[in-house]
């Protein structure tokens, strides 16, 4: 009878599957498989359905012990009982992990779908202009080019070689790599040199990144070597960390401590710029990090004297940049 209302419950399970449920149920000797709740939902038994299925085995168990003649056997129940609800969270945490699994890849197939969608009006666009704008950083300063587009496919376009490409090319990391913004997203794409020819040069699409740095308000530079900062709460915590990069409005910071601050703190700071104490006070706009390692956002509080202080440092360390670019052979017009 048992066996009958599992198979009436779970209606879309195969007879095995619903046999492997109920022996791992009322046989102490036999554990259920760990493929048992796949089986179960890529059979199309829904949650609820194997839910109630294990609830009925329980009150199954439940009448045999209460109605159980002697102690020897309500002992024996109780550890069925015992061993039912760990096979019950078992597969119920083993289901959640599948549905789980399920549900990341149909986001991910669904953000492929978008992607390809949108990569696919971009090439579109930037066949009718019959030009690509390609740009890369050097140190939180944009270096961009505008070039001639000669075809732009599904897995990648080719441009006309033109002598600026080099010097982009320079501004990257790998010396290979340059990004493109998608028109009408806030998403950019990563372009790699597949192949160069004497007039032609092929890329190969890469990953889409959002377009986090064109949002930025203000100029800012990274730090090549880091700049000692001490920070105060108004509760007497106390940090002390790295400057990152700046701007004449932020600072980005590299903090190692165990207990961080957190968003929307009020912290006063002190650094030394090019020989100079600078003290002010600023709000945590961002934290991320773990395990006693934390990047941090420091929006400060502004004053002239602040403001001037950090703005010429940007435009200082800009400066050097510059210097460095156009010995890669960058030109003026490349520079934003």
């Amino acid at each position: 009878m048992l066996r009958e209302r599992l198979k009436n419950i779970l209606s879309r399970a195969s007879d095995n599957t619903v046999e492997e449920l109920l022996e791992s149920v009322i046989k102490p000797a036999t554990a259920p498989s760990d493929s048992l709740a796949e089986r179960l939902l890529n059979e199309k038994c829904t949650p609820n359905e194997i839910h109630l299925a294990l609830l009925f085995c329980r009150n199954a168990l439940l009448m045999d012990q209460m109605q159980s003649p002697d102690g020897q056997n309500f002992k024996t129940i109780s550890k069925l009982l015992a061993r039912h609800d760990r096979i019950t969270s078992f597969l119920m945490q083993a289901m959640q992990q599948q549905q789980e699994q399920a549900w990341n890849s149909f986001q991910t197939d669904l953000l492929k779908e978008g992607h390809a969608h949108l990569l696919e009006r971009s090439t579109t666009y930037w066949s009718q202009k019959s030009k690509i704008t390609l740009y890369n950083y050097y140190n939180e300063m944009q270096v961009s080019v505008s070039i001639k587009l000669l075809h732009a496919g599904e897995e990648g376009c080719t441009t006309e070689v033109k002598r600026d490409l080099a010097a982009l090319l320079s501004a990257s990391s790998d010396g290979r790599s340059a990004y493109a913004r998608l028109p009408e997203s806030e998403l950019s794409i990563q372009l790699s040199v597949e192949e160069v020819t004497k007039n032609t040069l092929h890329w190969r699409y890469g990953e889409f990144l959002p377009l986090t740095r064109e949002k930025r308000r203000d100029a800012r530079v990274q730090i090549s070597t880091p700049v000692h900062i001490n920070l105060k709460s108004s509760d007497q915590g106390e940090w002390n960390g790295s400057v990152m990069d700046i701007s004449a409005l932020g600072l980005g910071l590299s903090c190692r401590c165990d207990m961080p601050f957190q968003v929307g703190d009020m912290l006063t700071f002190s650094l030394t710029l090019q020989g100079h104490h600078v003290s002010g006070k600023g709000a945590v706009c961002w934290v991320h990090g773990s395990e006693g390692h934390y990047r941090a956002g420091l929006a400060i509080e502004q004053n002239r004297e602040s403001h001037l202080r950090f703005s010429n440092e940007v435009h200082r360390r800009q400066k050097n940049l510059m210097g460095e670019l156009k010995l890669k052979g960058v030109p003026d017009c490349m520079i934003a």
